[in-house]
């Protein structure tokens, strides 16, 4: 209940009875029937303005017995001035000093009353009881709206920082996403400069000997013209290769875009493949589900160039905390510890891992397996 209305209640169950109460009056007093009235008036603003629970107890008690003599003292209408404290100490915060208050608030109402007939004092009585439960009611009702109001505001703010948290982490991972990318596209610059290109400036200087020796020895000649056509060709495919290996395949995603690059290896290199995965599958960020496609791609090429496998097999494990992806290959071992050498791209996919605070493992049996770990926090303890 708004405090106006709450006042505006306090005053006039009060007052207005009371300024009722002179046509009733049986002897023409009116100078100290108003003083009397001012001063249970005075007890009311008194009662409004000390808003602590102890002196507004203390004022409740003084008006409970003031309007309990008041109604002695004058009886007829004075009986509805005499139910106005209930207004005051309704207004208290703890629930045992309203319920005292009342208790002896009927007790002192009883006692004005006492001598007049049993059916006007059962509905004084019964005019109380339903006036303290309406405040008590109308108390609950305002409580809680204020609670609710309270709960939506502090929902209203979370929900405000949760979506600042997710734009600040969409932004993250575009900024990982970006990272990994410029890495990837300065490492296959880098194999194109180093492979591709060196075997375009063989080709040339072989292309300018072969128009040396085609005109003294035919033979020769068409022998060097076959080897420039296999460094062509073996330029091309790896140049195909590294362009595949540029981006993730827009169509899908996760285990779906592992899953078909398996199959396009097996199916041109003539390969066993296998995708398996355990534990039950949960969402990972793009740039998560990059690094693991572009590591899987990464260690699947090195074991077609260095290890010439029969099989290939990916073997992906969620977790609670990470995420962890093992690629094993049962071609020929290397003969040094593939960390401390070069040419497995062990550099890209370690830089990889670590953007997302992961790590790169190598372990050489039973079969050779690059295994990439990611830290993972699931969405919905995010949320």
């Amino acid at each position: 209940m708004p405090r106006r209305t709450l006042l505006l209640l306090t005053y006039g169950i009060a007052l207005i009875p009371c300024f009722l109460q002179i046509y009733l009056l049986s002897e023409p007093v009116y100078g100290l029937y108003l003083i009397r009235v001012l001063c249970l008036f005075a007890l009311l603003v008194a009662g409004q303005i000390f808003t602590a629970a102890a002196p507004r107890a203390a004022l409740s008690i003084i008006q409970i017995l003031y309007a309990a003599w008041f109604c002695r003292t004058y009886g007829e209408l004075a009986v509805v001035a005499a139910i106005s404290p209930v207004f005051l100490y309704m207004q208290l915060p703890r629930p045992y000093s309203r319920w005292i208050l009342f208790g002896f608030h009927i007790i002192a109402l009883n006692y004005a009353v006492y001598g007049q007939p049993a059916p006007w004092t059962a509905a004084c009585n019964l005019f109380l009881m339903i006036v303290g439960i309406l405040l008590v009611t109308l108390r609950n009702a305002a409580m809680n709206i204020h609670s609710s109001d309270v709960r939506y505001d502090d929902l209203r703010r979370k929900h405000y920082e949760l979506d600042e948290t997710r734009n600040r982490l969409l932004l993250f991972t575009r900024q990982v996403e970006g990272a990994a990318q410029a890495e990837e596209r300065n490492r296959i610059s880098r194999q194109l400069h180093d492979d591709v290109g060196h075997r375009l400036i063989r080709a040339k200087m072989m292309m300018e000997a072969a128009l040396q020796v085609i005109p003294r020895d035919q033979d020769k000649g068409m022998t060097l013209l076959l080897q420039i056509r296999d460094q062509l060709t073996s330029g091309l495919d790896e140049m195909r290769a590294a362009v595949r290996r540029m981006k993730l395949p827009e169509e899908a995603s996760g285990i779906h875009a592992l899953g078909r690059m398996l199959e396009e290896v097996g199916r041109e290199n003539g390969l066993l493949t296998s995708l398996t995965v355990e534990g039950d599958p949960y969402t990972l960020y793009p740039s998560q589900e990059l690094i693991l496609y572009k590591n899987a791609r990464e260690a699947i090429t090195n074991a077609l160039k260095h290890g010439h496998p029969r099989s290939v097999n990916i073997l992906i494990a969620y977790r609670e905390r990470e995420v962890c992806m093992e690629v094993s290959n049962d071609g020929t071992l290397p003969e040094a510890t593939p960390s401390e050498t070069t040419g497995f791209g062990l550099v890209g996919m370690k830089e990889r891992c670590a953007l997302a605070g992961g790590q790169l493992e190598i372990t050489l049996n039973p079969s050779f397996t690059i295994t990439t770990r990611l830290p993972v926090e699931r969405r919905e303890e995010i949320v």
